[in-house]
């Protein structure tokens, strides 16, 4: 095991001879032996304990050995204590929050220093399977990496039974964690039926997987180094891209290079999924030139025209009320929308589209017209047979975008609403046999 460790930090160049090294020490067998074969090569070695105040008694014991080991092989050891399921947050699973404050802690007590974890090649299997049943593209598919920043993994070419005959040979015990047998949790039941059946028609299915994974690694950074170029080709200052080196580029260059898109905008990666890439390519397919699509954490894709803009909704520009004249034609809101009234003459034809609307003059407080976007309360009545509803609701049933929805026009007086763009009139304003109305709206 010892000989599969040297090559795996040689190949991927995670140590220098002699390089301090902090190693994440949780007692079990994986941690153990990390130690013992970091220890033994020579590497000066720290280690750190997290206590996540989970399984009671054991968790005080598993903290004891790692105290007792340490002071044998008179290693400095780090131990901190964080009662993990009061720091839960909403959204976020036990197991989520005791890894999240993990690396947390192990970076802060590192203090630069590189960071050695105990995954192994048998983690490796486990966690391609995982996310393979999970619906993953080639990233997922390579696994667990050798090298992550400051985080190196010496053991992920050894499987567990190489580790654990290590152990006996030393001599060295170790602790068991209590929940590795609990097949409630999906990786565990990956680890003691999906791999086993694996091994039965493979014995070196570990091995497999990390072929694999080195390959679509190679990939990946071959595909990453393009997107990185087609994205450096669309960048545009104040952080716009350009349309078409994104929408020309082959799929698998053009979704890399959105995600780097979204990264480079603040957006956690975390977050976006497979729909977010693909709401965004078919945004630079939109024959629409002012189209968008709604992000997680508040992101909006905007189009314009030839350029794509990713803002955040804190951030749009603000679109204040305009008073409407009559006659007028008016450009507003940086050019995105266009406002037209007029009075009709008692003759005058009047041709109905979807946004061109017949009003009864009667019906107006010409003091207080205006074009104006959403505010709380609105509320507009559609037909005569159906009652009265909120616009936010109506936009809700119409499915709109939620990017649009602020941008919409809104035709109104201190009545309430007359019209609104893309969606329709209020009935109660229907010409009644008096003097009427065209108002006009036309969106960019």
């Amino acid at each position: 095991m010892l000989e599969t460790v040297k090559q795996t930090i040689a190949v991927y160049e995670m140590l220098r001879q002699g390089e301090p090294v902090l190693v994440a020490l949780s007692g079990g067998a994986d941690s153990v032996a990390l130690l013992r074969a970091l220890y033994e090569l020579g590497y000066p070695v720290r280690a750190f304990h997290l206590n996540h105040c989970l399984r009671g008694a054991e968790s005080e014991r598993d903290e004891a050995f790692c105290r007792a080991l340490c002071a044998q092989l008179g290693v400095e050891l780090t131990v901190e204590r964080v009662d993990v399921s009061a720091a839960v947050q909403q959204g976020s699973g036990v197991e989520e929050t005791a890894r999240r404050i993990r690396y947390a802690r192990l970076q802060k007590a590192a203090e630069g220093a590189k960071i050695a974890t105990a995954h192994t090649a048998d983690d490796n299997l486990e966690t391609v399977l995982f996310h393979l049943v999970r619906g993953t593209g080639p990233k997922g598919l390579a696994g667990i990496p050798p090298v992550r920043g400051q985080i190196i993994r010496p053991l992920l070419e050894v499987e567990r039974a190489q580790v654990e005959a290590y152990l006996a040979v030393l001599g060295q015990d170790y602790v068991t964690d209590s929940t590795n047998a609990d097949e409630t949790y999906t990786r565990n039941r990956i680890r003691h039926t999906v791999v086993p059946a694996l091994r039965a028609i493979q014995p070196s299915a570990a091995q497999a997987a990390a072929r694999l994974g080195n390959l679509l690694r190679q990939d990946e950074d071959c595909l990453g180094g393009l997107a990185q170029e087609c994205l450096a080709q669309a960048a545009r200052p104040e952080g716009a891209w350009e349309i078409a080196p994104l929408r020309q580029a082959h799929p698998a260059v053009r979704a890399r290079a959105l995600r780097r898109l979204l990264a480079q905008s603040g957006m956690p990666l975390r977050d976006v999924t497979a729909q977010h890439i693909f709401a965004l390519e078919r945004l630079l397919e939109n024959a629409n030139p002012s189209a968008c699509c709604a992000l997680p954490h508040g992101f909006i894709a905007q189009r314009e025209y030839s350029v794509l803009r990713l803002i955040h909704e804190q951030n749009q520009p603000e679109r204040p009320a305009v008073p409407l004249s009559v006659p007028s034609e008016q450009l507003l809101w940086d050019g995105s929308v266009r406002v037209s009234v007029h009075v009709l003459e008692k003759n005058e034809v009047f041709y109905k589209s979807f946004n061109t609307f017949c009003v009864d003059c009667g019906t107006i407080d010409f003091v207080s017209l205006c074009v104006r976007t959403r505010k709380a309360g609105d509320r507009i009545r559609l037909t005569e047979k159906g009652g009265s509803r909120t616009l936010k609701k109506l936009l809700i049933d119409r499915k709109v975008p939620r990017c649009k929805r602020d941008g919409l026009a809104v035709i109104a007086d201190k009545t309430g609403v007359i019209a609104v763009q893309d969606i329709g009139m209020d009935c109660s304003r229907s010409p009644q046999g008096g003097a009427r109305m065209q108002i006009k709206i036309e969106g960019y």
